[in-house]
């Protein structure tokens, strides 16, 4: 190794799928390029390869929706295309490469690919990156099959694999990823093991060919409408779930698979049912296909840095700069961030969420590099108007609800706000903030899940703190002094057409902007400051 050429990098970024291209693509839109070497390392020969294969049927479930009232290009829009990159010409938005609703995963690789030509983004193709290692320096020593990095900073984007389940006699099973063309289960026994996106996703494929087709899991389904989260089973991979309710030679079996053994030219399956008193049946399958889910592809990290995992494996542990909470300044991007909002009603396991934590995380290693650039400010007079702008047209909080929001920090010298533009709310209730103040600006659902019903969730107008869809939340931060305030849903979120939520908000800054937090801080904090500001008429 001392005879091999070390390259020095700011950033090694590993992989180069939607979750890398978009920090590369916000690095660069952030600050000027000479000031930043980054290499990213993508195995594969092209940009964005997962989408190659997944989903396997070639459809995506991610929205394209082509009209809203405003222009392609405004933020506004930007809150249903859920497929394009955040970048500054917005030149390769997803409806000039495909018109549908649910757009094709060939039309995602190709804008990935005028993407990173449009940035010319430092990829290194072809390239395995083996092994991941702190020297004494603190720095990374990143090692691939064509030469070693040296950087403080390492990111680690490289998706998700498919996840095998722990089932006896899963080797006989067809894998997601191989499944046939729907003609080979022409009039045959069909067995599903899973019920997410991807088994609807093949149920949909081979629904007029199979003759039965039966879905397994563990627990039942739960769809995205009635969850708030699109990982879920959406409403468009939904037809088995009615034929199964209408005894149309389909089955959602809630169980747990104890065996699956060959049995002439099909398969015996011994399934124990999860909702009848522990019985247990065998069933015969003329094919079995597994559509388990996937989990975090972290092979680069297996022969060198050992780190935590949530979920079940499935995610690595972070905290909320999507940073490694066993190794510093090693980072995560793409999917693999999706462990701090799993099955929440945000969405990091999906590009219209993912994009935005990217973006953040570019934020926050600027930060860390001392590179920030001058603040956008915004008068004291003018804040108000300026937050309700944001709610009404920013699409980071509008899809990332309760995970990403924007921050401020007040300048009490000038009477100023200046955006240091978007982190996690984890990072926002977890940052030091002493002899400072910060605020930030977040759009989050209630309690939604007390509710059977999703579409019988009633109102509570004029009482802001009952609000169960989305709507406004504003917090403020300085020192150990905390406090926040709810304005009141809008069913077509612009919060102001709600007159008390722009009386409510401008009496919130006046009070939180009013004073010195110094002097506030010598003196006991009344109970009033913790609690949540939901009325006017408040004191400090």
């Amino acid at each position: 190794m001392s005879e091999a050429k070390v390259i020095d990098k700011d950033i090694v970024i590993i992989g180069a799928g939607p979750g890398a291209i978009q920090l590369a693509v916000s690095l660069f839109d952030k600050i000027e390029r000479e000031k930043l070497d980054t290499v990213l390392l993508e195995r594969n020969e092209i940009p964005g390869s997962f989408f190659k294969t997944y989903p396997v049927h070639g459809t995506l479930i991610s929205n394209n929706k082509l009209y809203t009232g405003e222009p392609a290009k405004s933020r506004f829009s930007e809150r249903f295309d859920w497929n394009s990159l955040i970048t500054k010409s917005k030149n390769h938005l997803m409806r000039n490469y495909c018109r549908y609703f649910y757009p094709k995963n060939s039309a995602l690789v190709d804008m990935l690919q005028d993407v990173v030509k449009e940035y010319d983004l430092p990829i290194e193709y072809g390239v395995t990156c083996e092994k991941i290692e702190k020297i004494e320096s603190g720095k990374f020593l990143v090692t691939t099959n064509k030469g070693f990095y040296m950087t403080s900073y390492v990111v680690v984007a490289t998706g998700l694999k498919p996840f095998t389940a722990p089932i006896k006699g899963i080797e006989h099973v067809t894998p997601y990823e191989n499944c046939k063309l729907k003609e080979y289960y022409r009039d045959k026994r069909v067995m599903i093991l899973g019920k997410g996106n991807s088994g609807m996703e093949v149920a949909q494929d081979i629904i007029n060919e199979a003759n039965t087709i039966m879905m397994a899991s563990r627990s039942s389904i739960k769809p995205a409408y009635m969850s708030h989260y699109v990982g879920n089973v959406r409403a468009v991979n939904f037809q088995l779930v009615e034929n199964y309710m209408l005894k149309h030679q389909s089955a959602m079996l809630d169980c747990e698979i104890d065996e699956i053994v060959p049995s002439g030219s099909g398969f015996n399956v011994t399934v124990n049912y999860t909702h009848a008193e522990c019985e247990i049946e065998t069933l015969y399958f003329d094919e079995i296909i597994s559509t388990t889910g996937f989990v975090s592809d972290l092979k680069c990290l297996e022969n060198g840095l050992k780190i935590s995992n949530l979920h079940g494996e499935k995610f690595p542990s972070i905290n909320g700069e999507f940073e490694s909470t066993d190794v510093s300044n090693l980072f995560f991007a793409g999917a693999q961030t999706h462990g701090l909002d799993y099955k929440q009603t945000s969405s990091s396991g999906f590009v219209h969420g993912f994009r935005y934590n990217s973006d953040a995380l570019a934020n926050i290693l600027i930060e860390k590099m001392d590179l920030s650039e001058k603040l956008e400010e915004f008068e004291k007079d003018d804040f108000s108007d300026h937050l309700f702008k944001e709610l009404k047209n920013d699409a980071a909080i509008y899809l990332q609800s309760g995970m990403i929001v924007q921050v401020y920090k007040w300048n009490q010298e000038k009477e100023s706000w200046s955006t240091l533009g978007y982190r996690t709310l984890k990072w926002y209730n977890e940052v030091s903030v002493k002899d400072k103040s910060i605020l930030c600006l977040s759009l989050e659902y209630g309690d939604i899940h007390k509710y059977s019903d999703p579409l019988s969730i009633p109102r509570f107008p004029g009482q802001p703190e009952k609000s169960v869809h989305l709507h406004p939340i504003v917090r403020f931060r300085s020192n150990d002094y905390s406090e926040l305030i709810h304005l009141e849903e809008n069913l077509e979120n612009d919060f102001t057409e709600t007159e008390c939520n722009v009386e409510l908000l401008e009496k919130f800054l006046s009070k939180i902007s009013s004073f010195d937090i110094k002097e506030v801080m010598k003196k006991p904090v009344k109970t009033q400051y913790r609690k949540e500001l939901t009325h006017i008429d408040i004191e400090v």
